[in-house]
């Protein structure tokens, strides 16, 4: 009996340790089957593609959301393959886009700091286009390159001008020849003076009025503004082939009024109602004698504040400054009408020159 159950025990024993090496085989084989059907996958070959040409984005359509991973190795795997997708085409971060756009506008800033305020101190001609870098440096350049401009015939203002000029001139006089009308482009110094002597003048009649009870109301208006004529004479060629540029000789006296004005050491700027009384202040043998200085007419038209006018008779009073400008005396000693009459103005803010008529007579 002993001995049988000894055989029991080992046919046992060695059935289980036989049972227990064929489920270590099947399930060894079972594994290496799964294994291999991984390898010959489509999805393992899609794997094996380089990582660039997979989408980076869960966003893009041919994206495909994987299951849970069976083993750990699958995990590892996908999670560096992944890795490997993302970092050649990642997108910047918020910070380097920060830091870029940062960079962006610090360039800005440095070129708008260094540029801008150069803008400022930047004065162009509108009429030729150059530019200075003073404001003082452009208005003397415009004051001596661009002073006149010539208006041609079928421009209105030459027709007007000349008409006024004509107007004066006795037929039985020899008739001028008007060469060219050129405009007077006075410079924003000399305007402002102007305009600041007639201010002054209005406000000397209305204190005037308020005292003596005789209101002048002309002069209280406009300063009484007048359209008179002046005779010059000058040198140079003012105004050919439409040069608007002046010249800055000593003894052109049309350049030196148009560039700084009528002078203030003069006792007195004669501005005449008609260009012929104009004309004839300058005698006839005054261009013969200085023919060898090409020496030439020219006529100015210009506008006057004549303010509160006297007479020769008042000099007492234009001592003390009750007028502003006088008028001369007829050969008889009898002041006539203003408009037939010479008229002298005191203050040469007063003149302000418009227009130069070049003309000749035969």
């Amino acid at each position: 009996m002993a001995s049988i159950a000894t055989f029991l025990n080992n046919f046992f024993l060695s059935l289980l340790i036989l049972l227990l090496h064929l489920g270590c085989f099947i399930f060894t084989t079972t594994a290496t089957a799964k294994t291999r059907d991984n390898h010959h996958s489509p999805s393992s070959k899609k794997r094996k593609i380089s990582p660039l040409s997979q989408p980076s984005s869960p966003s893009h359509p041919k994206f495909k959301t994987h299951k849970p991973f069976s083993t750990s190795w699958h995990f590892i795997k996908q999670l560096f393959s992944t890795k490997s997708c993302k970092n050649p085409t990642t997108a910047p971060s918020p910070q380097s886009t920060t830091t870029t756009a940062k960079t962006e506008s610090d360039i800005g800033a440095v070129d708008t700091n260094l540029f801008f305020p150069l803008r400022n101190d930047i004065f162009p001609c509108t009429a030729c286009g150059e530019i200075f870098q003073k404001p003082h440096l452009l208005e003397t350049h415009q004051a001596l390159k661009h002073a006149v401009s010539d208006l041609p015939g079928s421009d209105p203002g030459h027709n007007i001008v000349q008409i006024i000029f004509k107007s004066g001139w006795p037929e039985s006089k020899p008739f001028p020849n008007i060469t060219r009308v050129l405009k007077i482009h006075n410079s924003p110094k000399i305007l402002a003076r102007f305009e600041e002597y007639r201010e002054a003048v209005k406000a000397k009649a209305a204190r005037h009025g308020a005292l003596t009870r005789r209101r002048d109301e002309r002069c209280i208006a406009d300063g009484n503004e007048l359209m008179r004529f002046h005779c010059s004479t000058f040198l140079c060629d003012l105004g050919h082939n439409g040069d608007s540029s002046i010249c800055s000789q000593q003894f052109c006296n049309v350049c030196g009024i148009i560039k700084s004005g009528f002078s203030s050491k003069l006792d007195g700027i004669a501005t005449l109602s008609t260009s012929w009384r104009a004309h004839a202040a300058i005698p006839d043998d005054l261009e013969r004698e200085f023919c060898f200085m090409n020496v030439k007419r020219a006529m100015l038209v210009c506008r006057v504040i004549a303010g509160r006018i006297g007479s020769d008779l008042d000099e007492a009073e234009k001592d003390d400054g009750s007028f502003d400008s006088v008028m001369a005396r007829g050969e008889s000693g009898v002041c006539t009408r203003l408009d037939e009459e010479e008229l002298l103005v005191f203050n040469p803010r007063a003149v302000l020159p418009c227009f130069v008529i070049v003309y000749s007579v035969l």
